[in-house]
């Protein structure tokens, strides 16, 4: 296994440990935590001003998707999602990513097969389908805006 590749499972691995710290109430004990929350809190806010900045150029614009880049308007969008503990439909995401639906779910299987997100059926209703992203993808998103948010 190489470095790089380690790093990021390690990384991912503290994500999920800050995550049942932080669900069992224990984060008190873990004085790194507040600069972790930090860290989470720019990184959503770098990804809603990314968001809305890429929404706001396309109304200038007739052809919108001139500047399509739907897998990383499908990353954003559930980034922020999770970010919020909000869940997110397989069709709102498709809707979001501002693609055609068939290029949306083409998307959603290349983010899929890297391993960036996976999908769940909603148990009270298994004509839903929630998307979410894997603890790798969350943490490379996090990693992204936490340095462009600098």
């Amino acid at each position: 296994m190489d470095i790089k590749r380690l790093a990021q499972k390690i990384e991912a691995a503290q994500f999920i440990l800050d995550e049942i710290r932080k669900e069992s109430g224990c984060e008190a004990f873990n004085s790194d935590y507040t600069v972790r929350e930090g860290r989470q809190e720019t990184a959503l806010q770098t990804a809603e001003r990314a968001y809305n900045e890429r929404r706001e150029r396309a109304k200038h614009f007739n052809n919108q998707q001139i500047f399509g880049e739907p897998a990383w308007d499908l990353l954003l969008d559930m980034y922020i999602h999770q970010a919020r503990d909000e869940k997110v439909t397989v069709k709102s995401a498709v809707l979001e990513s501002g693609a055609g639906e068939g290029t949306a779910q083409r998307w959603l299987k290349v983010l899929d097969s890297e391993g960036l997100i996976c999908s769940q059926i909603d148990p009270t209703d298994s004509r839903k389908c929630f998307l979410r992203l894997t603890p790798e993808g969350y943490e490379s998103i996090t990693r992204y805006l936490e340095e462009i948010g600098r």
